[in-house]
Formats: C-alpha cells, structure tokens, sequence
C-alpha cells in the first residue's frame, strides 16, 4: 500500500523533470540560434530563461528554500509566457491582450509572495496588524517590484539597445500590475481575516511547511510540538524536563540550567536544532509548571538573562523561543540556527565549548577544539 501511494508523486516529479529539461534544451538551442544569428535580444533572453530554470535549485542547495511544485510551474510559464513567447516569439506585437495578461498574472504571483511573507510573520506575532495593514503591503509588494521591472526594462533598452518595451505601454502595464496585486490583496485580506481561501492556504502553507526555519509553524503550534515529540530525539532535537527544578529534590539546580544552556550552545556551534523544555526522556509533557516561575512572562526573562549572561547578547538573533500550549501543558520551544562563529558557554569564569554528537552535547577541549573550530569556522581560536 505505501509503495502505491508513493506512485503519483514520483510519476509528477519524473513528469516535471522531463518537463523542465526539455525546456532547457529548447532555451539552448534559441541560444545557438540567436549566437549565430547575431540576435543579442534573444541571445539575453535566452540565458536569462536558462538561469531562471534552475532557480528552485539553487534557492535549496545555497539557501536552503523549497519551494513547491506550484511555484517551479509559475517559473516555468513566466519564463514562456513573458520572456520566450512574449519577447522572442513577438507574442506581443501580435497579441495586443498578451502584455496585459502577463503583467496582471506577474503581479499576482509577486502578491501571493507578499501575502505569504506577512501571514507567517503575522502568525508566529512577530507583526502586530489588520488583516488590512498585511493586504496592503502585499498590494504594495507586488505593484513596487512590478514597477522596479519596468524599469529594468527600460534600462536595457536604453543601455544595450533592446526593444523590450517597444510593443508596450507603460501605462497599462503599471495598470496592469496595480490590478493583479489589488485582486491578490483582497484575497489576502479575507484570508487573513478568517483563514478560509483554500487554494491560498494550499499553496502558502504547503510553502512554509516546507522552509520550517524561515516561516517557522503555520497553524497550531502545538500540534507542532507534538509532532516533534513524537519524532524522539535526535541530532537535531533533545527534551528537558525543567529548566531549573531539579525533580529528585524539587529546589533549584544550577546544572539543570547549565544542561539547557550547554545543548544551546552546541546547535549554535553545528548544525541548529530544538530545544523543548518541559517533556521528559520518555517523550511525557512534563510542562513548566515545576519551575516555579510566577507568570511565563517571568520565564521568558530569566530565560533570555540567562543567555545573555552565560551565551551572550549577541547571540540572540540566533536563538528563537516561544511558550506553546500542548493539551494542558506549557512547553518552552528553543529554536536555535547554526551561528557563523565559534560560541563559547560562560560558567563561574570558565568558557566550555560544546557541539552536538548524535542525540547529546559534547563538549571539547585542547586539540580537538582547536581543530574543530579551524575546520568548521574557518580559523583559530
């Protein structure tokens, strides 16, 4: 049954596959033409289409983004649609509705773009807005960098001698625009108002759940919580039950925070990964309750001294936490992304450096750190 089940997505991504390289083979062979046919706006197009093919590959190997097989489809159509067609073809001197499509669809895609931005910074509260203040800036968005087109447009006509714009209009292009994002803005308002626009919340949430460290959890991050639990720990995620109870003698425990604080300072110094303070090693919601603290609020603040005293200030920015609800527990999510520089835990004067192995912290000392920060920092202590 799961080998079934498996079938349609491999049968799409060998189809798109295909699909993608046949596109780039006949962009290669408009490239040849246009080389010895001295044709320099086909010759520009034509590379320009070709890099743009391999830009959701890019985006994964050098940024680590995914973008859906929606997204990788909308390339592919912008590239024929308004570049190929468009230009090569003279799609638009023969087609007068041909510009306007393409700007109202371009214009879309860039609102979608917008839209996904907000809502994600919106649902984790990183912004405080309207559902009308986030459609606005999607509006606007797209309409900017719609019109920073135009000017590139026109800039290489004025620089190289191009005809980009010489069967268009300005003016009905930027209207053009301005309609797309103005549609996709509405859409978008109603969405964020009450979350019920299916093919947005498709495509946007199939998007950021791919890119987790960019968007972080759309919907109830709980159950996030709880998937993360039931993956167990790993390299890349350890449990804690407390953050400064120890639970044998229910009193305070400097090497209960000492053991949260040294498993944060090994993701920053490889590879990233999660902290949940508040589940046990038998994957039980413990919760934080045990800590004693007289609000979350109150949490939050020990927890943030406690980094800068002993991590440092300056290593916030790449260290993200939240108190989710899960059932009836509060657990404490520590996100932490892999720091471009060597971070060293600060205890009773002491520096100790830690990097993850395996499930567990190790921490290193003499040669071994001396060569490990040379080879994954690139320099010495």
């Amino acid at each position: 049954m799961m080998v079934e089940k498996g079938k349609p997505s491999a049968e799409k991504g060998r189809v798109r596959f295909i699909l993608i390289n046949l596109i780039r083979l006949l962009l290669v062979l408009a490239f040849i033409g246009a080389f010895f046919n001295n044709r320099k706006l086909v010759l520009f197009i034509s590379i320009i289409a070709i890099i743009i093919t391999f830009l959701p590959k890019i985006l994964k190997d050098f940024f680590d983004i995914e973008l859906p097989a929606q997204f990788e489809v909308i390339i592919i159509l912008f590239i024929y649609g308004t570049l190929f067609f468009g230009k090569v073809r003279g799609f638009y001197a023969e087609f007068w509705w041909w510009s306007i499509m393409f700007s109202i669809a371009s214009a879309i895609a860039l609102g979608f773009v917008g839209i996904a931005v907000m809502y994600s910074l919106y649902k984790r509260d990183r912004i405080h807005g309207s559902p009308f203040v986030i459609a606005f800036f999607s509006f606007c968005f797209a309409v900017a960098v719609g019109t920073i087109w135009e000017l590139f447009e026109f800039s290489l006509d004025s620089l190289f001698g191009f005809n980009l714009q010489a069967t268009g209009n300005l003016m009905v292009d930027l209207i053009s625009n301005m309609t797309g994002a103005l549609a996709v803005s509405f859409i978008g308002y109603f969405y964020i108002k009450d979350g019920k626009i299916g093919v947005v919340s498709k495509v946007i949430s199939r998007f950021v759940e791919k890119n987790p460290k960019i968007f972080g959890v759309v919907g109830d991050p709980g159950e996030g919580v709880l998937n993360l639990i039931n993956k167990g720990e790993g390299d890349k995620l350890e449990f804690k039950s407390t953050l400064r109870t120890n639970l044998h003698t229910n009193q305070m425990d400097r090497k209960i925070e000492h053991s949260a604080l040294k498993t944060i300072t090994a993701y920053l110094n490889s590879d990233g990964g999660t902290l949940l303070i508040g589940v046990n090693d038998n994957r039980e919601l413990v919760g934080i309750d045990k800590d004693n603290f007289p609000s979350n609020d109150k949490l939050s603040l020990h927890f943030t001294n406690l980094i800068k005293s002993h991590i440092g200030h300056e290593y916030l920015p790449f260290i993200r936490f939240e108190i989710v609800k899960v059932k009836d527990k509060d657990v404490l999510k520590v996100d932490c992304r892999d720091c471009d520089k060597h971070v060293f835990l600060k205890i009773d004067g002491n520096e100790e450096f830690y990097i993850r192995n395996g499930p567990s912290s190790a921490r290193l000392e003499g040669s071994a750190l001396v060569d490990y920060i040379r080879n994954k920092f690139g320099r010495g202590l």
